[in-house]
């Protein structure tokens, strides 16, 4: 199974640094150029199913790059990160301390205790252990693409690579409608390419 994992195009959110979670937000104009732009790059690529998150950020971005009346699979298990009462504020102005619930999200992560309604790192990962397991059951030798989201892919490279959550930071930025490709040709997931920037120039190997 060779499966590319997407982050969805730009929102309103993270142009203004707001935290999204689950909160259904839909692209902005930036975000459905990049979802275009990622539909000519990948438009010479079969894939043998399509996946997307139930979020519209992520659903839109996978009917723009393969037309809406394509067959698209909704997922739950790849949906964004739940952050609880924390969704809709916007982390570039809080004063994010020693004593602010979400410190060690942003610089602690190993010690990461999730607020009211929010999901623990774990979680996501079991979601994401979870998802993978099924990719590699249902599409042994089949090409997979999955719009998903930030946190969730990085759960995800992080299970793939076998990475506790205080080497987090050694995986790349996970930007808009970038790419990550998975691989189990040695027979366990290999992270093939990882987190590549299509958007702004960086080359993919399809």
């Amino acid at each position: 199974m060779r499966l590319f994992l997407i982050r969805h195009g730009e929102t309103q959110w993270n142009k203004w640094q707001k935290i999204q979670g689950q909160v259904n937000i839909p692209l902005n104009e930036t975000g459905e150029a990049e979802a275009r732009k990622l539909s000519e790059i990948l438009r010479n690529k079969k894939f043998d199913v399509i996946y997307t998150s139930p979020l519209n950020r992520s659903k839109d971005t996978a009917g723009i790059v393969f037309g809406h009346d394509a067959v698209i699979i909704i997922e739950p298990l790849i949906i964004e990160m739940a952050f609880g009462i924390y969704e809709g504020f916007n982390y570039g102005n809080l004063d994010i301390d020693k004593n602010h619930d979400l410190y060690t999200y942003f610089y602690d992560r190993k010690n990461y205790v999730p607020p009211k309604g929010g999901e623990s790192i774990q979680q996501v990962t079991d979601r994401a252990k979870a998802f993978l397991n099924k990719m590699l059951n249902q599409h042994r030798n089949e090409t997979v693409i999955a719009f998903s989201h930030g946190a969730f892919i990085n759960c995800a490279i992080s299970v793939v690579l076998d990475l506790i959550p205080l080497q987090e930071k050694l995986i790349r930025p996970i930007k808009n409608c970038s790419v990550t490709v998975l691989n189990n040709k040695s027979g366990q997931l290999e992270v093939e390419q990882e987190a590549v920037d299509v958007i702004r120039g960086e080359i993919l190997i399809l």
